[in-house]
């Protein structure tokens, strides 16, 4: 077996890391559609300006065969992405792959200051990151990568009246918080994105998911918001580009008081006869496997499994802490 040495990122110049980023984009594409060389191009500027903590593997002290980058906000940590290449042998990969995610959560729970630490990992080329993570005191969560597509067939709004969908409105993403609080305060996703504990939390979260490419890139023209008889924001879609021809839904949210009136469909609905006349061809969305009420609902909408994967939560004393660091999470 090769020997594998691991580097700080903050060692490794951006040239080198670049064939296998380029890889690791290109799995992205095929297998999940997803064009993540968009947020690779951050990452690149922050290895470039020496700023990206996080970990390279090297085999025999040459080229970069696998890498961890992981960020951090007040007292939380973020797994960002795990990947090793498969030009090496699958038990290699493995090993380089669990090496790195050790480094990491090593790196993020013996710093004091953090509290709590989330990850959410594709798996590419059938690696395994749940055992390890287990071992370090994680819980998991598993959750499912859907994608439709989008037909010529979508139907009408199908909303009560006088409720009204309007344009998205980014002066209202404050209104969108409160509502995101409240819709997952007994929701199984608040166990695993702190994003949803507080109205603060949401509302840094949607700013950061509008201005940053984590998620792709926010589409203003398909996302849109619900308005009640008396005006005020009850729902909301937010609409983002991955790839071409290929969109992503982050966050549909409807208020918990106006749950059963047709506003989530409405909402996905309008957005997909938007997608439509923009000339793309499939949707995908992230859900959590126990929400089975949603899962059930996007499979009726048409939404079918593509890939099943993992979100990791780790709390140091088991409770609710910190901000949010929305750059680069994914689809809720």
């Amino acid at each position: 077996m090769p020997d594998i040495q691991y580097t700080p990122l903050t060692h490794i110049d951006e040239s080198a890391m670049l064939p296998l980023m380029k890889e690791e984009a290109r799995i992205w594409l095929t297998d999940l559609g997803w064009d993540y060389s968009v947020t690779q191009q951050v990452l690149l500027s922050f290895i470039r300006e020496k700023m990206l903590p996080g970990y390279a593997a090297l085999t025999d002290g040459k080229q970069p065969a696998g890498y961890v980058y992981f960020l951090t906000n007040r007292a939380k940590g973020s797994i960002g992405s795990i990947y090793a290449t498969p030009t090496t042998p699958p038990d290699t990969a493995q090993k380089m792959a669990d090496g790195l995610v050790e480094l990491a959560i090593a790196c993020l729970q013996d710093s004091s200051e953090i509290r709590r630490i989330e990850s959410q990992i594709f798996p590419f080329h059938g690696q395994d990151y749940a055992w390890i993570f287990n071992k370090y005191g994680f819980r998991r969560y598993p959750r499912l990568y859907l994608v439709m597509n989008i037909g010529n067939d979508v139907a009408g709004t199908g909303i009560d009246a006088p409720l009204k969908i309007i344009p998205w409105d980014s002066a209202l993403i404050g209104n969108a918080a409160v509502i995101a609080a409240d819709a997952y305060l007994n929701h199984p996703d608040h166990m695993i994105f702190e994003d949803y504990h507080t109205p603060s939390n949401c509302e840094n979260y949607l700013n950061g998911l509008v201005s940053n490419p984590g998620c792709g890139v926010v589409l203003p023209d398909a996302s849109f918001m619900c308005l009640d008889e008396h005006g005020t924001l009850c729902g909301y879609i937010i609409c983002s580009r991955i790839s071409d021809g290929r969109a992503m839904i982050p966050q549909i949210v409807t208020h918990p008081a106006r749950q059963g009136r047709g506003i989530s469909t409405a909402l996905m609905n309008r957005c997909l006869r938007q997608l439509q006349a923009m000339n793309f061809h499939s949707l995908s969305i992230v859900v959590t496997k126990d929400n089975s009420r949603a899962c059930e609902w996007y499979l009726r909408m048409g939404f079918q499994p593509r890939r099943e994967f993992n979100a990791f939560i780790w709390n140091r004393y088991n409770s609710d802490c910190c901000a949010s660091f929305p750059l680069f999470s994914f689809a809720r």
